[in-house]
């Protein structure tokens, strides 16, 4: 663990490792938002803050294409506009955009290290064949997959999950940048914005050649000095905003974190044009601007009096209302194998933003989610960490938040009527401990047995509604046995969703919600009492025996019924490797009943090296790069080419 100073920033080795390819971009933050405010920070002048955004060494990446990659989409394209309305289902032309960040030696955390060394289970040989391409140096990489299921006709297509192009990034931007997220679903016109974790980029790509994919601009550390760690992004009309989890520059991944809004540009995809900070120093006891509370104790707000490190983000442009949702004082995770003792370091707080003028998001309103309900002994499985968020549809208003650690699932019913400290107007309507209670076989549920506490600190993460606001998707990383104490049996690593109907309406015809967890008997009996309460529609477990499991999924946007219910949907198992939660590197598609909500996994959805379920990353070939190794998938969005276009 790395201590520059009391008060001051502390990062992990790797991060240190990363930044210092970058060096020459780093500068130190202080004041407001905007362009101008960062060339007061970095004492330079405001034409050389512009010269930022004006330059044009971007470096130009090479498309790896699989060969007939080209072929095959052009027939595909011409082959579905041809069928028409008697084109089979799943045989439009689509892809899988998926951010992968190169595996290496430093992500192998100290459990890893002691399981290799103690068990002795892989030979000399072995090392050398397997090893070598596990901790292969790299860099990080685009990867894209064919997922069209059928031709027009209905036979099954024969390149389902093949990778069709791989698109490393040039250094020093591709070099230990952790690729984290990008926005959550990609619509036909917008460029792809995705985020370097360690290094603190955004890079814009350019998806309209799909299953090209070209590098058109780095948003690089000096531009946004207020925040670092930039992770997930939204879109309001043409504009993307950012969170930037971590603190400003002078204080790197520590607390408090920002906004960052991208506008389109004709030559570079998007450049940035404002950062707002999320909070203050102290604003836990002197107050956000515009006299917005900080609704945290002391200890929540540690170390610098605020909890804001915005992680996940959810707008809807046409209520001029934005939701971050504050995950973590970032340093302190990513310190492997010492971890932190304090479990403050996890947030409890989500945070309402007006953006009706989405260009300077104003900060309206935050509140502190509900505590839970299970009396735990392990402060640390308390409701915190409140990693993402998910948006209802019109004309609905509501928003969800969910922690990952304590396993809950808040609604606010109406984003646009908030109070500056909203905390009261958040329900916990659902518990993560609620589905793991119905998974078949899994023993650590109820209150007899040793160590059950279903839910607890599980690793929930992305969700997200369904445009017909009847399904809420969730995924849980889950947590292996003994991870807290001696009778811990572990969480069941999973996708789920709930049915979310009767909430949603509820809410939309009354502004109000009467479902509200109160006690550990409803996380076993499966459901709340209130008749608007969620209902479990379906749930599926992930075979993992790594350190971590699923984080991120993606709805495929470009296969809804005509009334907005999803058929399918993709996850990939990864988080982050150097906290030493890592995953089995897989992304898989899971069938989707519009209907119930009931999911399985599409069985035709392999391998294609070696016939397991899934795309496999931990392989030794990519198109045009043999022997490149092991990738990371983290983050992915579904991509049709421009000539067949939406929906």
């Amino acid at each position: 663990m790395i201590r520059i100073g009391r008060g001051r920033a502390r990062t992990a080795v790797v991060i240190v490792g990363a930044l210092s390819l970058l060096a020459a971009y780093q500068g130190a933050s202080s004041g407001s938002s905007g362009p101008d405010s960062v060339a007061r920070a970095l004492k330079i002048s405001q034409a050389q803050v512009d010269a930022i955004n004006n330059t044009n060494d971007v470096p130009a990446v090479t498309q790896s294409l699989a060969p007939g990659t080209l072929d095959a989409r052009n027939l595909a394209i011409a082959q579905f506009k041809a069928a028409g309305a008697s084109a089979a289902p799943g045989s439009k032309p689509e892809y899988s955009v998926v951010w992968a960040g190169k595996n290496n030696i430093g992500d192998m955390s100290g459990n890893d290290w002691m399981r290799f060394v103690n068990q002795g289970s892989i030979s000399p040989t072995g090392l050398v064949n397997v090893g070598s391409k596990q901790f292969l140096p790299g860099l990080d990489a685009m990867i894209v997959a064919d997922v069209r299921r059928n031709n027009v006709d209905g036979t099954p297509n024969k390149d389902y999950g093949k990778v069709v192009n791989f698109v490393q990034v040039p250094p020093p931007f591709g070099v230990e940048g952790e690729p984290h997220h990008m926005q959550y679903e990609w619509q036909p016109g917008q460029p792809i914005v995705a985020g370097h974790l360690f290094t603190d980029l955004t890079t814009i790509w350019d998806v309209s050649d799909i299953p090209n994919v070209t590098l058109k601009n780095v948003i690089r550390p000096e531009e946004n000095p207020q925040g670092t760690l930039p992770d997930a992004y939204d879109f309001a009309g043409n504009l993307a905003i950012g969170t930037y989890m971590g603190g400003p520059d002078v204080n790197y991944g520590g607390s408090p974190g920002s906004v960052v809004v991208f506008k389109p540009d004709s030559a570079k995809g998007m450049v940035q044009v404002s950062e707002t900070p999320a909070s203050q120093v102290g604003a836990v006891v002197s107050g956000n601007p515009g006299g917005i509370p900080e609704p945290c104790d002391l200890a929540e707000a540690r170390p610098v009096g605020t909890c804001a490190n915005p992680h996940g983000i959810q707008i809807r442009p046409d209520l001029g209302r934005m939701v971050t949702n504050d995950f973590a004082d970032a340093r302190e995770l990513v310190e492997d194998p010492v971890k932190t003792v304090e479990q403050h370091a996890f947030r409890p707080t989500s945070r309402i933003w007006d953006v009706s003028d989405p260009e300077h998001p104003k900060l309206i309103s935050v509140a502190h989610m509900p505590k839970s309900v299970k009396n735990t002994p392990n402060p640390a499985h308390d409701n915190i960490g409140i990693m993402e968020g998910a948006k209802t549809y019109a004309p609905a208003k509501g928003f969800f938040s969910g922690s990952m650690c304590g396993g809950g699932i808040f609604f606010l019913p109406d984003v646009t009527k908030v109070q500056p400290d909203s905390s009261s107007q958040w329900k916990q309507v659902w518990d993560d401990g609620m589905a793991e209670t119905q998974v078949p076989g899994h023993t650590n549920v109820g209150s007899g047995d040793q160590g059950g506490e279903p839910g607890a600190c599980a690793g929930g993460a992305w969700h997200q509604v369904s445009p017909d606001n009847r399904f809420l998707f969730r995924a849980v990383g889950g947590r292996n046995p003994g991870s807290t104490n001696t009778y811990d049996n572990g969480a069941p690593k999973m996708i789920y969703v709930i049915n979310i109907e009767k909430l949603v309406k509820h809410a939309t015809e009354t502004g109000t919600v009467d479902c509200s967890i109160t006690s550990g008997r409803e996380l076993g009996q499966g459901h709340g009492d209130a008749a608007d309460c969620p209902t479990l529609a379906g749930v599926i477990t992930v075979d993992d025996n790594t350190s971590g499991g699923p984080h991120w999924g993606a709805l495929d946007n470009f296969n809804y019924t005509p009334s907005g219910a999803p058929t399918r949907m993709m996850f990939c198992d990864y988080f982050v490797a150097r906290t030493g939660y890592d995953g089995n590197h897989r992304c898989y598609m899971l069938n989707v009943d519009p209907k119930s909500g009931a999911l399985s996994y599409d069985t035709a959805f392999r391998d294609e090296w070696n016939g397991s379920l899934g795309i496999d990353f931990n392989r030794k070939d990519w198109p045009g790069h043999p022997n490149a190794g092991f990738y990371k998938p983290h983050s992915m969005v579904f991509v049709t080419p421009e000539a067949v276009g939406g929906p």
